[in-house]
């Protein structure tokens, strides 16, 4: 049986262990929190790990186990950890697949949810900086990872109107950020344009903080939603895809393994069915 180890954490990292684990494979997965492991399927040839790892411990984990091969199906903003897949990849000599969100536009989204360039920022600092300077609530959409970084900058926090993951980790990290529970939901995504129409009326929020994440992460309807209230918006743009070359491999640190990137479940699963 051969071995894939997988980093999911994502809808999508969800969707390839069931798939790989249904065709036979003997599937290891690691997430981050409790709360991602709780929503991967269960079966015998799935291990799931729980816990951050860095490239050390991913190292010694791939010679111990002796992975066929490593698929990075994380979240596309979690850039440090693939980083670190990709060294511990180097390091051992497994081969490694990018399973990377298309965070673009897709035919059945109006072209209308492109926002213009001004909106659009590289990081949650620049994001926070240009938050500071208007007035007005803000509906935070970003998650819990990057809100201590964007609670430093805004001055009053009564502004902030956050949405998490149900998970005790995001609220603790609300609750550090001094962000009280009447100003939290904390509801697992994606959701659709109107129940984020409803969230962003009833907040009365006139500004939308959101990540560039794609039609899986429900993206777009939040663009929709916001716009038929009125209201601006800021987006994080996608890190990921600055990184990407024309040939779908991605610009590569010193020392780090060659990365063959796929945007669908299905083309992983193709890869892999080869190795049968």
């Amino acid at each position: 049986m051969k071995k894939i180890m997988i980093f999911a954490g994502t809808t999508e990292g969800r969707e390839l262990c069931e798939k790989l684990s249904g065709c036979g494979f003997d599937c290891t997965v690691s997430v981050a929190t409790e709360y991602g492991a709780a929503l991967l399927p269960k079966a015998d040839n799935i291990t799931i790990l729980q816990g951050r790892l860095d490239c050390g411990e991913m190292s010694d984990l791939f010679l111990q186990k002796k992975y066929d091969l490593v698929v990075d199906a994380t979240h596309p903003f979690a850039t440090e950890v693939s980083k670190e897949i990709r060294k511990a990849c180097d390091r051992t000599k497994i081969r490694y697949l990018r399973l990377a969100r298309n965070t673009d536009g897709t035919n059945d989204i109006s072209t209308d949810s492109n926002l213009n360039g001004e909106n659009c920022f590289s990081d949650i600092s620049t994001a926070a900086d240009w938050l500071e300077s208007l007035s007005g609530k803000i509906f935070v959409s970003t998650g819990s990872k990057e809100l201590p970084e964007l609670c430093a900058k805004i001055t009053d926090k009564s502004r902030l109107f956050v949405r998490v993951l149900p998970s005790v980790e995001s609220l603790k990290i609300c609750e550090t950020c001094g962000i009280l529970r009447s100003q939290i939901i904390a509801m697992q995504g994606p959701f659709s344009e109107k129940m984020n129409e409803i969230q962003f009326e009833e907040s009365g929020a006139k500004i939308l903080l959101t990540k560039e994440s794609g039609k899986i992460g429900g993206y777009f309807e939040k663009i929709e939603a916001a716009k038929k209230l009125g209201m601006k918006i800021a987006v994080i743009e996608n890190p990921e895809k600055a990184q990407h070359t024309p040939d779908n491999t991605v610009i590569q640190e010193k020392n780090a393994c060659e990365s063959e990137v796929f945007h669908t479940v299905g083309e992983i699963c193709d890869i892999i069915r080869q190795l049968q």
